[in-house]
């Protein structure tokens, strides 16, 4: 009778889980051309408003967006963001006015692909979840998602490129 050693198979196993989740959740420099999806005007129709989310390429590791709310003839700037690649990872940092002090706040990006990248901060209020997926070339769905005293929240943003 052969005694089958249990840790050898249970520690390849655990091996195994974490390299594979090491592999998914970096995000290799290259990637960062993905976002030249993200360049140009996007808009989002709502009842009573529209709403711009607007991006250009500022240099080799930084894209800069800003987000409108158009209500008639009023525009109110809603934020401001960037996308930044660094050492330590690509980051999406969002400046909302009136919130955080108007303090941008770090979101690490944790995938990033053709269609789209997830950037999460599990320490921020709300969202924890940043979530931008293109459908195809003319239509990109942004997503914000997270817990908010202790309730789980989406807003989904449709746009539309212009």
């Amino acid at each position: 009778m052969v005694k089958k050693l249990w840790y050898n198979s249970s520690c390849i196993i655990l091996l195994c889980l974490f390299m594979t989740d090491a592999v998914i959740a970096q995000v290799k420099p290259v990637q960062f051309g993905y976002l030249q999806r993200l360049e140009g005007v996007w808009v989002m129709q709502t009842k009573r408003s529209q709403i711009i989310e607007q991006w250009q390429r500022a240099n080799d590791s930084t894209w800069q967006g800003q987000s409108f709310r158009i209500v008639g003839n009023d525009t109110t700037l809603l934020e401001s963001m960037q996308m930044v690649r660094r050492q330590d990872g690509i980051f999406y940092v969002p400046t909302v006015v009136g919130q955080n002090d108007n303090q941008p706040v770090r979101f690490k990006v944790k995938v990033l692909k053709a269609e789209g990248f997830v950037a999460e901060n599990p320490e921020h209020d709300f969202p924890q979840k940043i979530l931008y997926r293109w459908k195809d070339e003319q239509h990109l769905d942004a997503r914000v998602s997270g817990k908010s005293e202790g309730t789980s929240r989406e807003i989904i943003f449709q746009y539309v490129k212009q």
